[in-house]
């Protein structure tokens, strides 16, 4: 829906002065629907991908309305954000509800009116209720066209899915992962895969923005299925350059796993794998997932970058931790005081010591594991020992190794930022 305004005599001036009272508050007021979007519709920002593409939409549609008042324009004329239309585009393959969109829309219209309203009631000559009108009537109609263009592209995206097998397969298995199957059974059958056995979830990473990405993403399937040849199973793909593979490993998994540890090893593809742990049933196809989902949002942030096949149980206490990244970043500071600071040089001492103690202060076993000489692996403890002694000798051993396995696999989400530096968003 647009149309063309016919603002009052007056009316210009007054948008523009609510405009640029309003243009200082900008990044603030996108950082905070940002955050209360994030936290009262968790659906809408699983992972880093929609995360990004979540503050890219807020953060255009916010400008767009801001310059429209500032130019006494009708937003809803101009082509849409294309954040926007990214956006819906992939809560689309993602299988999340077109109602959740746009009822994010409405409370971003309603948190910027609100946000234009007070302004005005604080700006000494805004009185004209007509005006307020207009200005409260662009905002409405500018949503009313963003959320009709965005459900066009969510309903054609959708469409597009479903219309091809593969696009099928990805939506049965979402419903899955949701628990909105209505017969299981028939479910079952559309896949032609049994879910009553133990699963095991495979995600398999390429580097992102490769230009023959598309076409090696059979290459990441041969490449599990190279590892159980004969056995069951189904792949989707979890983003724009990852496909999990779920396997029936009913029977000795320990050596199904030993298998495709050797497989991605010997491989020349520049993957990156991650593995749950085998599941029994549709809960244990579920919960397989997650753990798998949750080794690949950790691989993305891991400081240094995670072996080419990370496995659940390697991982396991530092998975499952919290993902309240602030109590997260409290812990560490608190426990590496300056040792946690954001630098090339803390995060070698970092590395170098959480080895260290994972081979029994061996300098050694340290110097073979990160592949260094026995006297730089020397050098840095020294290095440790004279400025940080402190946190290594009054820190509970446990403590200490934890707080420094959450730095290897959180990375710079959880750091100090040095001094001077501007604080980190989230």
């Amino acid at each position: 829906m647009s149309g063309i305004f016919v603002w009052p005599d007056g009316s210009d001036a007054v948008a523009e002065r609510i405009a640029a009272r309003v243009l200082p508050r900008r990044e603030q007021f996108i950082a905070d629907l940002f955050a209360a979007t994030v936290k009262g519709m968790p659906e809408l920002a699983k992972d880093d991908a929609g995360r990004t593409l979540l503050y890219a939409s807020i953060a255009e549609n916010t400008v767009v309305l801001i310059n429209a008042l500032q130019a006494g324009t009708d937003p809803s004329t101009a082509a849409p954000p294309p954040g926007a239309l990214a956006y819906a585009k992939e809560l689309a393959r993602k299988g999340v509800s077109l109602a959740s969109l746009l009822r994010a829309y409405r409370i971003g219209q309603a948190e910027f009116t609100r946000l234009c309203l007070e302004t005005a009631s604080d700006t000494e000559g805004i009185d004209d209720l007509t005006t307020l009108q207009v200005m409260v009537g662009k905002v409405a109609a500018f949503i009313d066209y963003v959320c009709e263009e965005a459900a066009r592209v969510y309903e054609s995206e959708r469409e597009r899915l479903v219309s091809t097998r593969s696009g099928l397969t990805q939506h049965l298995i979402r419903s899955l992962l949701d628990g909105t199957v209505e017969d299981l059974s028939a479910t079952q059958r559309a896949l032609g895969y049994e879910l009553g056995g133990t699963h095991l979830a495979v995600d398999v990473a390429l580097p992102a923005g490769r230009p023959d990405q598309i076409s090696r993403f059979d290459e990441t399937r041969q490449l599990v299925a190279s590892a159980w040849p004969r056995t069951p199973k189904i792949s989707m793909p979890t983003g724009e350059s990852s496909v999990c593979t779920w396997i029936t490993v009913d029977g000795a998994p320990a050596q199904l796993l030993s298998r495709l540890r050797s497989v991605v090893t010997a491989s020349a593809l520049p993957v990156q794998v991650v593995v749950g742990l085998p599941g029994s049933g549709v809960e244990g196809f579920r919960r397989t997932y997650r753990q798998a989902a949750r080794l690949r949002a950790l691989a993305a942030t891991a400081e240094p970058a995670p072996p080419k096949i990370v496995m659940f149980p390697e991982v396991a206490p530092i998975a499952m931790l919290t993902e309240d990244i602030d109590e997260l970043t409290t812990f560490v500071a608190a426990t590496l005081g300056p040792l946690a600071v954001d630098t090339v040089r803390t995060a070698e001492l970092r590395e170098t010591l959480r080895v260290y103690l994972s081979c029994h202060r061996s300098p050694a076993a340290t110097a073979e594991k990160m592949s260094l000489h026995r006297n730089t692996v020397r050098y840095r403890i020294q290095q440790i020992t004279d400025e940080f002694g402190h946190v290594v000798a009054h820190t509970e051993p446990y403590v200490l190794a934890s707080a420094l396995e959450i730095c290897r696999w959180y990375g710079h989400t959880i750091l100090t930022p040095p001094p001077g530096t501007a604080p980190k968003r989230t």
